[in-house]
């Protein structure tokens, strides 16, 4: 038992040590991130575990995956899923405007997706997928045992609470997906020209290009602090690790374009000829969004209607990419307004 007890004692001690590298690293990280942009008051709020907004973060281990989330409010659980692809760039942080107001009425859950802003990448380089995603986030539900949830995602994000819903429809009481072409069947071209025009290198020029090119009100949408955490957690070991992975080809299949597409068409054609997702569907889309157009978001709302009567759609006027960052008032009223009423038929069958 003794040679046991050591074992143990040594892997622990090896995990402290591996803990507080990565602290120390983050910290160095942090503090020439904070040097570069000039320590403001405001821009020093940002912490070693890259939030913002003055919302703090927590983490929970998901099947082994050390997961960021932040929680807020109390109510109906609603989870609010970002999109971007796997990088420490693309966070919960997305959300930020969004959370405190969604907290009024709702126990708000926002975790960083596998592989994404503070969350680890899967113990199986397989995982880096969208059905790695899906399967993180069906496993945080259950981890925080939230029972059945209003779920959120956007762009890639919905994509990936589309296809959650798709085979867990027993956690979803009702499902909003927005400005997401990986949800959507392209009934017309992505126009992704603005994009062109961005830098490739350096990685962190490139992503905020990205994001201001996709929204119509960018200096309102984004601040330098959120950059700056997205910058911060994109020079993470585990983010650099993950971009590595993906270099290397991670994800088999299903991470390829051919791939993903053939599946994603095998479950639309479940939708349409089977009717499988039953929940209510608000499909909300920013009108000059110039990375996923309208028509794709028409598209997707058609499918599902060909089956289920209970889903509609929301366009957001003077939106891009972003509506709940370009008006997040607007944004959350609306989807709360969808919520409520979703919920009235099961309330007056009580």
């Amino acid at each position: 038992m003794r040679i046991d007890a050591k074992f143990y004692l040594g892997l622990r001690r090896r995990a402290r040590l591996r803990s507080v590298r990565q602290l120390l690293f983050a910290t160095f990280a942090l503090l020439l991130l904070l040097f570069a942009f000039g320590a403001t008051p405001t821009r020093a709020e940002l912490t070693t575990n890259g939030e913002v907004a003055g919302l703090r973060a927590q983490f929970t281990n998901v099947n082994g995956v050390r997961t960021r989330y932040y929680e807020l409010g109390e109510g109906d659980p609603l989870v609010l899923v970002h999109g971007g692809g796997w990088s420490g760039h693309a966070s919960a942080n997305v959300w930020s405007k969004n959370i405190p107001l969604f907290a009024k009425r709702f126990h708000v859950f926002a975790p960083d997706k596998l592989g994404s802003g503070m969350t680890d990448n899967p113990q199986d380089d397989n995982d880096l997928n969208i059905q790695g995603e899906v399967d993180h986030i069906y496993d945080f539900i259950r981890q925080l045992k939230l029972g059945m949830v209003h779920l959120v995602g956007e762009s890639r994000g919905g994509g990936c609470v589309f296809f959650l819903a798709l085979q867990h429809p027993e956690v979803v009481r009702d499902l909003v997906i927005v400005d997401s072409d990986t949800a959507a069947p392209q009934a017309s071209a992505t126009r992704v020209e603005v994009l062109a025009q961005c830098p490739k290198e350096p990685d962190w020029e490139e992503w905020k290009c990205r994001m201001k090119a996709a929204s119509s009100l960018p200096d309102e949408a984004f601040d330098d602090e959120y950059f700056m955490a997205g910058k911060y957690m994109a020079l993470l070991p585990k983010s650099l690790e993950t971009a590595a992975k993906l270099k290397a080809g991670a994800g088999g299949e299903l991470a390829s374009t051919d791939g993903f597409n053939k599946w994603k068409a095998e479950w639309h054609e479940r939708v349409r000829k089977e009717g499988v997702l039953q929940m209510p569907v608000l499909i909300y889309w920013g009108a000059a969004d110039p990375v996923a157009a309208v028509a794709n978001g028409s598209a997707l709302h058609d499918l599902i209607a060909a089956q289920n009567p209970h889903v509609q759609m929301t366009i957001q006027e003077k939106a891009g990419h972003f509506p709940f960052r370009e008006d997040p008032e607007q944004f959350v009223s609306n989807v709360t307004n969808f919520i409520l009423d979703a919920d009235k038929p099961q309330l007056s069958a009580r």
